[in-house]
């Protein structure tokens, strides 16, 4: 008999776990059973069930409530108890309209004291039926709740469909919140920060004919402080990158600030940052933010600190969501090497810099000096910084190389970032002495997030390799078959007096080149000077210092030909 009633009481408790997270009666088939109505104060209404009211099936809700005066005169529907399970995800859903735009407040919370909100959200109901959606969760097991509805207004409601279902994750709104400031200020914060900050809305300064408004923000000691204007609280998706734009100008040239995505609470993470310096006109400023774990309602996408006493005006703030995608950081060597990534070991002698004397495109290029070999294929490295690549996509490496010498060999390999540093691709290569671009196409059967190094390049012999424009394409990219014409058309140049005090002559351009760049010996542009239809040109150097400088001339096809000169 005691096998019998453990077994019944097994079923029960069973039955009783299985209805722990479902609605009773969510359709209104059966009447309003398993629901209550109440109305307080002087409030009242009707609650029928009506096949007029029915989205889906026979029949559904009709609310008709009046003398509506919140928060003391008040009707509400209410349904069966509900169970939180620990560390699940919950939807909620219904179908709804109403006789005229009214407002519909949803929560679910405890059928008694303390009535703490595990979901709560405002919903405005049109004359249209239109499915509404809200969530929640919690870390602890949660039982013994109620979903309430709770009119805003008078008016007339209809409501069927009702579902509560646990589900595996729970959805992000990704936003900036009233970006263009047609609302004011509002949904944006602002912080002392040790100095002083007021924020206007401004409708005599806007980025646009549009929106006719923008953020006026006046900052003050910021030698005792950043002030902060920061965006709404929003998600962020795990593994997703975001790009933020917004509009900015300040009443004075060359005032800066910090633009960030951050969590909204300690530690204040942030996802990225980035220090901008503002025109005294309107101009566009980007940058982008990733995170690694998806954060629910906690982080602010726009947070800007202001680093210099001055009148901000901010418009258009707004973000997008970049496709996942491959990347090469600073592929043209213009900022520095730090991008990429050095290896020199097993009895090697070798050296990576920047040089401003040789360039494919730009300014300058990266300088590979071996001078041993070591003892292994990978002894002298140098690799790009790590990024994603899409499952079964094909990608095409493109990257431009001279040696000092002829034939020294190299190997150019896209891999895995980290052990066991797998290959997707493995090339061997010999260098010419002008330079010439380099491809290798590779495919993966798995999306790979911030573990790719696209351009590994593993140096063989002895000399000098010259790296520079090393860019990721799709797979109908057409790899050059030509190495650069720098040398044919640098022979015709003829560049004289070299040295020279005052002047330098260029003869032979012979209508080949757009522009002509000017760099000393550390890369810094001195001038620029148009070539489009000349055939000579005479430049003055009298107001620049002593020492060795770089002509880049950039012909129509892209190639650039570097010149030294010296000035005395």
């Amino acid at each position: 008999m005691r096998i019998v009633y453990s077994l019944l009481l097994l079923i029960v408790s069973n039955f009783l776990y299985s209805q722990s997270d479902s609605l009773c009666n969510p359709s209104f088939e059966d009447s309003l059973n398993n629901w209550s109505t109440f109305c307080n104060g002087t409030s009242s209404g009707n609650f029928t069930i009506n096949s007029n009211s029915a989205y889906n099936g026979v029949y559904g809700l009709e609310m008709d409530v009046n003398n509506i005066a919140l928060p003391s005169n008040s009707c509400a529907l209410t349904s069966c108890f509900l169970n939180l399970q620990q560390g699940f995800f919950y939807e909620i859903s219904f179908w709804a309209k109403s006789d005229s735009i009214n407002d519909l407040l949803v929560v679910l919370q405890p059928s008694s004291a303390p009535f703490t909100n595990y979901s709560s959200k405002t919903f405005t109901m049109t004359s249209n039926w239109k499915k509404y959606f809200m969530y929640t969760s919690d870390s602890s097991a949660v039982n013994n709740l109620k979903i309430k509805v709770k009119p805003q207004s008078n008016g007339v409601y209809h409501i069927d469909e009702f579902s509560f279902q646990r589900i595996i994750s729970l959805p992000t709104n990704t936003k900036v919140c009233n970006g263009d400031f047609e609302n004011g200020i509002s949904e944006w914060s602002n912080s002392n920060n040790g100095g002083n900050i007021s924020v206007f809305s401004d409708s005599s300064n806007f980025q646009n004919l549009i929106n006719l408004k923008s953020a006026r923000v006046e900052v003050s000691n910021t030698s005792l402080g950043q002030p902060i204007f920061s965006s709404c609280k929003t998600d962020i998706k795990k593994n997703v990158k975001y790009k933020v734009h917004f509009w900015a100008k300040s009443n004075t040239n060359g005032n800066q600030l910090i633009a960030t995505s951050s969590l909204s609470a300690p530690p204040f993470t942030n996802y990225s940052s980035e220090t901008f310096t503002i025109s005294d006109s309107w101009a566009e400023y980007t940058f982008i933010t990733e995170s690694d774990t998806t954060i629910y309602a906690n982080v602010r996408m726009a947070k800007f600190k202001y680093l210099n006493d001055a009148i901000y005006f901010m418009d258009n703030v707004w973000l997008e969501e970049l496709p996942i995608q491959p990347y090469l950081c600073n592929g043209d060597f213009e900022a520095d090497l730090s991008d990429w990534t050095q290896t020199i070991n097993n009895g090697a002698v070798a050296s990576m810099s920047i040089t401003p004397s040789q360039a494919q495109n730009g300014f300058q290029s990266a300088m590979i000096l071996v001078n041993t070999p070591g003892t292994t294929t990978g002894s002298i490295q140098f690799s790009s910084c790590k990024t994603d690549i899409v499952k079964d996509s094909i990608y095409t490496v493109s990257f431009w190389m001279k040696g000092s010498l002829d034939n020294l060999n190299f190997n150019a390999i896209a891999s895995l970032g980290s052990a066991p540093f797998t290959a997707f691709s493995s090339n061997s290569f010999s260098t010419i002495s002008n330079w010439k671009e380099y491809c290798f196409s590779f495919s993966h059967d798995s999306t790979i997030m911030s573990d790719v190094r696209l351009l590994k390049i593993q140096f063989q012999d002895p000399g000098m390799y010259y790296l520079d424009y090393a860019t990721v394409n799709g797979s109908d990219y057409l790899c050059s078959t030509v190495s650069s014409l720098e040398d044919s058309f640098s022979s015709k140049l003829a560049i004289f007096p070299n040295p020279s005090k005052s002047i330098i002559n260029v003869n032979n351009l012979n209508n080949d080149y757009n522009l002509l760049a000017i760099t000393n010996i550390n890369g810094s542009l001195i001038k620029q000077i148009p070539l489009l239809g000349l055939k000579n040109l005479t430049v003055g150097i009298d107001n620049m210092d002593n020492g060795m400088y770089f002509l880049h001339f950039f012909n129509k096809k892209g190639v650039v030909t570097t010149q030294k000169f010296n000035k005395n």
